[in-house]
């Protein structure tokens, strides 16, 4: 196993193992003995990180990375090392972190094996003990200790949906389906839950779209007409009653809501070529126009997640280095949704004329608004600005840990 596996692997077990005390107990100092082993892990991967650079190994872009990537890894830990947990700590919250513990993980590699830069993964260096993660409890034991708490206080909204991820991103289809059933008793409205319980009942099926879930779909449309994934969806259980005409007028309404998502774009392209040759009625892709994007990577640091509230909204953008201060590109999510992935493009202009085509150097952020507003506000929650040229192909990590005074 090379280095920074191995790294990692130290990091996340020091990490679990440093929370688990706090979901079992009302109260939890940290030591200082900890502390210290976090500092000296992250020192040993920082030398190692240097002496490559050093070497020749790694370019400068790619040094900048590699010591953000272990800053954003670090960042949960070393910010409650020596922080002591209250008695009065909302049940909300602890459920939350439990859920973190376990996503967090699976979350990381999945998406840094994607979006990462794993050119690092052969820097050769001393290798971590094998007894650093050896005792580490298996995550389907941690999974089932989460979901045996959430049955014993189920009003927990946001920690049954935190569960239902880790059992889709585990491949356990079926705890999915049960945690998101959970979660829909209590949000019976909520469009996320809806979609989420249609995603894991198609998954259980094999991708086939039971009878359940068009209902849940036809629901969603009703309330929100462009919702993309409802629409896919829906397109995919009419082609699979062979109900062409429908499927093909379904993910032709999906189609241009997805210019953010050109891979997306492009696979549901192909699909609306195959059934309108089902159909007969011709359909042709838009001619794809050139345009800039830059992929943005954004997670909230631990120790402000009591400090949001599920209303809070995270906008991600981009605006000129040089020039007015208003966004050329701006996505707008919601906080529920973090960590997430976002691809800034021409399309997120706030102004035609202002675009990331039309500008060569950003600054590229990421913001929790408390007001829902596009204008930052004193007690905001947001992530330090990183500079970039729209030319670099490189993705963006941001850490929203920092309150806006």
């Amino acid at each position: 196993m090379n280095t920074f596996i191995i790294i990692s692997a130290v990091i996340v077990g020091i990490t679990i193992l440093a929370m688990l005390p706090s979901l079992s107990r009302r109260q939890h100092i940290a030591t200082e003995d900890t502390r210290e082993d976090n500092i000296r892990i992250a020192r040993e991967r920082l030398e190692e990180i240097e002496k490559s650079h050093a070497n020749g190994e790694l370019s400068d872009e790619e040094f900048s990375q590699a010591k953000k990537d272990l800053e954003i890894a670090l960042a949960q830990d070393l910010s409650k090392a020596a922080a002591t947990i209250d008695k009065s700590t909302p049940k909300l919250a602890k459920g939350t972190l439990l859920g973190l513990v376990l996503i967090i993980p699976a979350i990381v590699i999945g998406v840094y094996q994607h979006v990462g830069a794993p050119q690092y993964l052969n820097v050769v260096g001393p290798s971590a003990p094998a007894s650093s993660t050896a005792n580490l409890p298996p995550i389907g034991d941690l999974v089932k200790e989460l979901e045996s708490r959430l049955n014993e206080k189920p009003d927990n909204a946001q920690g049954w949906f935190l569960l239902g991820r880790t059992f889709m991103k585990m491949g356990d289809h079926q705890g999915a389906v049960r945690a998101y059933r959970k979660l829909l008793a209590l949000m019976p409205s909520n469009t996320t839950a809806k979609i989420s319980l249609v995603d894991a009942l198609s998954m259980v099926n094999d991708g086939n779209v039971p009878d359940e879930a068009v209902t849940l779909l036809d629901e969603i449309l009703k309330e929100e007409p462009e919702a993309i994934t409802a629409l896919w969806l829906a397109g995919n259980a009419a082609h699979q009653r062979e109900q062409f005409a429908k499927a093909q007028a379904f993910w032709e309404r999906a189609y241009p809501l997805l210019s953010g998502e050109p891979g997306m774009q492009q696979e549901l392209g192909a699909m609306l070529s195959q059934v309108s040759q089902q159909t007969g009625n011709a359909w042709q892709a838009p001619a794809p126009a050139t345009t800039a994007a830059i992929t943005v990577n954004v997670a909230l640091a631990p120790e402000l997640l009591e400090k949001i509230s599920d209303d809070d909204i995270v906008f991600i953008y981009a605006k000129a280095q040089q020039g007015p201060p208003m966004p050329v590109a701006v996505a707008r999510h919601n906080v529920s949704e973090l960590p997430i992935q976002v691809m800034l493009t021409d399309s997120m202009a706030m102004m035609p004329q202002m675009t990331l085509s039309t500008t060569k150097d950003v600054l590229v952020g990421a913001r929790i608004s408390k007001t829902g507003q596009a204008i930052a506000q004193s007690g905001d929650l947001q992530a330090k600005e990183v500079p970039m040229n729209i030319a670099s192909t490189k993705p963006v990590s941001l850490l929203i840990n920092q309150i806006k005074p």
